[in-house]
């Protein structure tokens, strides 16, 4: 038997051997429902089922509440921050060789240089 053959005959049992899984397994959940239908397990309302969902649903939404007003206030920070930044002058850094001819120039603003420094 040639290989190829070989391999195509294992592939077409796996596949088939898995589709009659499935089909098997619909039939099987096909007649434990109908079962289940019958003997009237599951045909009753719960009432406190709907009360422990309706609470679950007022919590939720009193947490997404929360969560959207934690949101909405870092965004406004970050909208100040962004927009305080800009407004701000920038600072610039003299070079080196300005430092040391402007130290020439000026001894006063030598101790503040050297705290700026530090």
């Amino acid at each position: 038997m040639p290989f190829e053959i070989m391999v195509v005959s294992i592939v077409a049992i796996v596949f088939g051997t898995g589709l009659l899984g499935l089909v098997l397994t619909g039939i099987y959940k096909l007649i434990k429902a109908k079962i289940d239908q019958g003997s009237g397990g599951s045909g009753e309302i719960n009432p406190q089922f709907f009360k422990a969902l309706g609470e679950f649903k007022k919590t939720t939404e009193r947490r997404l509440a929360n969560l959207e007003e934690v949101v909405s206030d870092i965004e406004e920070e970050r909208y100040l921050v962004d927009d305080s930044e800009k407004s701000m002058p920038e600072i610039e850094i003299e070079e080196e060789e300005v430092r040391s001819s402007s130290k020439k120039e000026k001894d006063d603003d030598g101790n503040l240089r050297n705290m700026l420094n530090e």
